[in-house]
């Protein structure tokens, strides 16, 4: 037996023998509260279901190139702190507007085709000192 191995073993032995003789109590169960969910198993369905990569559909390659087209614009003219796209081809009865703040976010907007007013929004556009729109 090595070194290390043997001052384990008296370790072991001395704290066996000033260790005292009693069963210790099992600790008492955690309260259980309840919030109305149904357990665990579609959290950890939600969880293993967000890791596996999906594939991507038109609607996510449409939504990322307008996000790519109002980047792009605020790139183009440096001062520009707003950029707003109109797409009214993607969405049947919607138009999208998509929106970056320099610096800040980018969203998109959707306004139902039979209430889109492009004249409205150039005039709220102007109002509101958005530089960068097309």
């Amino acid at each position: 037996m090595n070194y290390l191995a043997r001052l384990k073993q008296l370790e072991d032995e001395n704290i066996s023998r000033h260790a005292p003789d009693i069963d210790l109590p099992k600790p008492p169960k955690a309260p259980f509260v309840s919030f109305g969910g149904t357990g665990t198993g579609h959290i950890e369905k939600k969880i293993i279901d967000s890791e596996t990569p999906k594939p991507e559909t038109l609607q996510d390659r449409q939504r990322e190139a307008r996000r790519q087209k109002v980047i792009a614009m605020l790139e183009a003219a440096p001062g520009t702190q707003r950029a707003i796209y109109t797409d009214t081809d993607s969405d049947p009865q919607n138009v999208i507007l998509a929106i970056a703040v320099c610096h800040i976010a980018t969203c998109e907007m959707l306004i139902q085709k039979g209430k889109y007013d492009a004249f409205r929004l150039l005039e709220l556009i102007e109002r509101m000192g958005v530089q960068n729109v097309h």
